[in-house]
């Protein structure tokens, strides 16, 4: 985390068991409050803070601009903080520092604390952040807990680190940062209210946020979903049939997916059985953007076959299609990815994940654009493509991979354009199930099943009141480890855990179910008791 070698000098208010400063961050500069234009004044049972001046530089500059705050105690140890400003320049963020605090842990979504290394430590929403709101656990084990009621689910980032310098020296800051929608850049901002709570309990605080997310995100129970058609419901294990590798090299081909799909229901209820299919389409990765059986997997007849067999079966298939990426190489990219690039905030071209394919140890992936989904022409293109399939093979579920990558794009909001995308996929087959890759608060009240690794970034167990949660491909398979199409290459076999927010899942590579078929029986067996579970 970078810092600046001088002290910024930023006035600081006490307000109540709090000491607080303010800084503007425009599209060129940052800037502080000149200490000489600013007041804070009792209102009601708060404070206003009024600046009619801005600083910069340290305070050996002065520029126009204002920021007016508000602080409303809500209980001896909470305030809500209302935050407006100006600038002479379009402002793109604005942070609310809590200042002299002791030394810090911060605690993650599954509430384990953690130290705050030396340099720092950034805890940025959406990602990998899940929720606007951050614990922080002082020396005597008491939290403090900050949250954002924003209903645009716009960019939050938070900041922990000890001060080097200045009169704060040696003491703990903790930096609430909201950033503005790239599209509405101006001179002026409204800040979505801050509650600061000095002494948190976790589930309740946490609770809050969640009642303001069902109220403003459309959140709503599992239950009661309206995007989750009714075969859904019954579906009680998820087979991750891997195809073909970035590299060419094929674990399962059409025939062999369909041999395991048969193997498993004759054991279980078609109808409860979700064949996830990675690599699908050929090269994994390669082929994003241009959607098709692969000649060497089988073909569009092996492909027909595997869809229409399993149907027959009571099976649902569920392709997998690359979401945000697709190969800039190809001679389609012209018709929709120029005008589609991901883009930060300040207009960088986002490059998003770039594995090592070819192990070259240099992760070079210039043939693979990032593309933004509420993009017009990216959103057509990836609709036609998708649903001109499902009505070609007959598949009703679709699984959208990297959901999950969030920039703040200044020309199209990538969670608005997932929504849009899963709406029009859903407009034309209303019994079509889309799912997607990881999840934020942003995506949960858009997707309603995730895939979701059990080892890292783990579901904390509020997540599962509103969806459900597949394994992710980077899960290794029960007999060699193996993550099949995935860039992770072998990572340990574990099974999700047992409970209702997971859907059990099985990975299959090339040599899975003979290799494995003890660990797989086994696991079907779990699900179908657990089907049984759920009819009692």
């Amino acid at each position: 985390m970078h810092s600046y070698g001088f002290d910024l000098s930023d006035p600081v208010f006490t307000i109540g068991p709090w000491q607080v400063s303010c800084q503007l961050l425009t599209l060129e500069n940052i800037y502080g409050l000149d200490p000489a234009h600013t007041t804070l004044q009792p209102e009601g049972d708060g404070w206003r803070l009024d600046c009619a001046r801005l600083s910069w530089a340290g305070q050996q500059e002065h520029a126009p601009g204002e920021l007016h705050a508000t602080f409303t105690p809500e209980s001896p140890s909470r305030l809500r903080v209302k935050v407006q400003a100006s600038a002479p320049h379009k402002l793109k963020a604005v942070k609310l520092l809590l200042r002299g605090l002791p030394v810090l842990q911060v605690l993650d979504m599954l509430d384990s604390p953690a130290d705050v290394p030396p340099g720092g430590a950034i805890q940025r929403y959406p990602n990998p952040l899940r929720l606007p709101v951050l614990f922080a656990r002082r020396p005597d084990d008491r939290l403090i807990g900050i949250r954002n009621e924003d209903p645009h689910v716009r960019a939050k980032r938070f900041a922990v680190f000890q001060e080097q310098g200045g009169p704060f020296k040696d003491s703990y800051t903790l930096e609430c940062i909201h950033e503005q929608d790239a599209r509405w850049f101006d001179t002026r901002i409204d800040v979505p209210d801050w509650i600061v709570e000095a002494d948190a309990a976790v589930e309740p605080f946490r609770e809050e946020q969640l009642r303001f997310n069902e109220a403003h995100l459309g959140w709503l129970p599992w239950e009661q979903r309206a995007d989750v058609p009714a075969w859904a419901r019954q579906i009680r294990l998820c087979l991750t049939l891997h195809g073909m590798h970035w590299s060419g090299y094929v674990f399962n081909t059409y025939a062999e997916m369909l041999d395991i799909i048969r193997f498993v229901a004759a054991r279980i209820d078609g109808r409860h059985i979700l064949a996830y299919l990675p690599g699908w389409e050929g090269r994994y990765y390669w082929q994003y953007g241009d959607f098709r059986p692969e000649p060497r997997l089988g073909g569009e007849a092996g492909f027909e076959v595997l869809c229409r067999e399993a149907r027959a079966l009571g099976v649902h298939v569920m392709p997998m299609f690359g979401a945000t990426c697709a190969n800039a190489w190809f001679p389609n990219f012209h018709e929709f990815g120029p005008s589609s690039h991901m883009k930060t905030a300040t207009r960088n071209v986002f490059h998003g994940n770039q594995p090592d394919w070819d192990t070259g140890r240099a992760h070079d992936t210039g043939w693979q654009a990032w593309l933004n989904p509420g993009a017009p022409a990216w959103q057509a293109e990836l609709t036609r493509q998708i649903l001109g399939l499902a009505d070609r093979y007959g598949f009703d579920a679709a699984f959208l991979d990297c959901a999950e990558v969030w920039v703040n794009d200044p020309d199209f909001n990538v969670r608005d354009g997932l929504a849009q995308l899963n709406a029009r996929l859903r407009a034309d087959h209303p019994d079509m199930l889309v799912t997607a890759e990881d999840w934020w608060d942003g995506t949960l009240g858009v997707f309603p099943i995730f895939q979701q690794t059990s080892t890292w970034r783990q579901v904390p167990e509020w997540a599962g009141r509103y969806a459900r949660f597949i394994g992710h491909i980077c899960d290794g398979d029960p007999a060699t480890n193996s993550t099949g199409v995935h860039e992770a290459g072998y990572s340990p076999y574990v099974r999700l855990p047992d409970t209702p927010a997971y859907i059990p899942t099985l990975t299959f590579v090339h040599g899975t179910l003979d290799a494995a078929r003890a660990e797989i029986e086994s696991v079907i067996t779990a699900a179908r008791n657990g089907d049984k579970r759920q009819e009692a």
